[in-house]
């Protein structure tokens, strides 16, 4: 039995535009029935058509593989879940340190531009004053205290 490929199927198989394809059938080269294309219509119109020519095969090879590996994946053992909980642990401990060192670091740079403040001139010290100000809402609106 003659097998039937969709226009699409076809183009691809024989390495072309489907486009391409679409104009050939509407040229008459290439026969059609009820919209699908025969086998061996391609192969008169295309004779170095081949079915594995495609690339499907190998498409459906890597999409199994790639299943399998998701798969794979996703039912861990046991041991494996444990090892990354390990390790979020040990990020989470380091990014809690550095949060703590930058939240000395705005309460010092706060204590600094407030001591800076104290030793300017009237001018300089209300500049001053407007950026601890924002500075502080600055630390506010971050979460950081």
């Amino acid at each position: 039995m003659d097998r039937l490929l969709s226009v699409s199927q076809a183009a691809r198989m024989v390495g072309i535009p489907r486009r391409l394809l679409q104009q050939h059938i509407q040229n008459g080269q290439v026969l059609t029935f009820e919209g699908y294309i025969r086998m061996s219509e391609l192969r008169k119109a295309y004779p170095d058509a081949d079915g594995d020519n495609s690339g499907m095969i190998e498409k459906v090879k890597l999409i199994r593989e790639a299943a399998a590996l998701k798969k794979q994946a996703n039912t861990s053992d046991p041991e494996r879940l444990a090892a990354d909980l390990h390790q979020a642990k040990i990020q989470i401990a380091h990014l809690q340190q550095q949060l703590h060192g930058y939240q000395q670091l705005a309460k010092e740079t706060k204590g600094r531009l407030i001591k800076m403040q104290a030793q300017c001139k009237q001018r300089e010290a209300s500049l001053i004053s407007t950026l601890v100000n924002w500075y502080v809402n600055q630390i506010r609106l971050h979460g950081t205290k």
